[in-house]
């Protein structure tokens, strides 16, 4: 069924795997974090991401995500905190917390006097392009946990199997033009496929364009944000419209998360994005 609606292991349309380590498994890495050693703790992190396999715009998609993660827990929780990173066969899980506010004073005589209610922790930030918002963007996911005892957000980064390089593919169906994409849509073939999109609609009367990411096996937020600007130019272009076909499960729950689904209509197959794009 066709909606309108607003990264990866292979184009299965599987929900993503499990991310929680083995039990009593150790974390790859256990370090605390304050004001001063933000540097420090994205350093680890590039290094962890790179070692575990990450592909280098997916790693760097990492960093961000704790940066921004400690970043807020220093400035809108109790101003230090600690990463903890676990690794399985699928993938990267990270664990960022903080510790909350102190306890509150006892109150003072009468002793039969009732304390006063514990404060709840700073919320972290969730202004969009900032924080938490920008994490739900690239992590594969997200959640978040808040108390007086701090808060806690846990993010998972899939590590996708080896799978087929990029390509894209160019055919014409019922007066539409499909733009086949294979392989990962990332920080090293987000430019071809940006000028592909702005080639073809300048070149192309109908402005009928079907995406078929069926075979896309996942994107990092270079990937994500060139499907974005493409979406834009379409809408921004006379009579063009725009459909994502066959988009895996797990990407649709990505957009999901990241509150991105609205930007984009979508179709199960060619066939439902022809009929809808063909239909008056």
């Amino acid at each position: 069924m066709t909606t309108d609606g607003d990264g990866r292991p292979p184009p299965d349309s599987a929900p993503p795997p499990d991310s929680a380590p083995p039990p009593q498994s150790a974390p790859i890495l256990d370090q605390a974090f304050d004001a001063g050693s933000l540097y420090a703790l994205r350093a680890a992190v590039a290094a962890h991401a790179t070692e575990a396999g990450l592909a280098p715009g997916r790693a760097d998609d990492l960093v961000i995500a704790v940066h921004e993660l400690a970043a807020n827990a220093v400035r809108h929780g109790a101003g230090h905190g600690r990463l903890r990173v676990w690794r399985s066969d699928q993938a990267l899980r990270c664990e960022i917390t903080d510790d909350g506010l102190p306890e509150p004073p006892k109150a003072p005589e009468p002793p039969k006097a009732p304390e006063p209610p514990k404060a709840k922790a700073p919320e972290w930030r969730t202004e969009p392009g900032h924080g938490l918002s920008l994490v739900r963007q690239v992590a594969d996911q997200t959640s978040l946990h808040s108390g007086h005892d701090g808060t806690l957000v846990t993010i998972s980064f899939a590590l996708a199997p080896p799978g087929p390089p990029y390509r894209l593919d160019r055919h014409d169906r019922d007066g539409c033009t499909v733009l086949t994409v294979t392989g990962p849509l990332d920080l090293t073939s987000a430019a071809q496929f940006s000028r592909t999109i702005a080639d073809l609609l300048n070149e192309t009367d109908n402005g009928k364009l079907i995406l078929d990411l069926a075979n896309l096996t996942g994107w990092d937020s270079a990937g994500l944000a060139a499907l974005i600007t493409a979406q834009q130019h379409v809408s921004a272009t006379p009579n063009a419209r725009m459909i994502l076909a066959g988009l895996p499960g797990h990407l649709q729950k990505h957009l999901r998360q990241a509150r991105l689904r609205d930007r984009f209509t979508l179709a199960d197959s060619q066939a439902q994005a022809a009929k809808t794009l063909s239909d008056p």
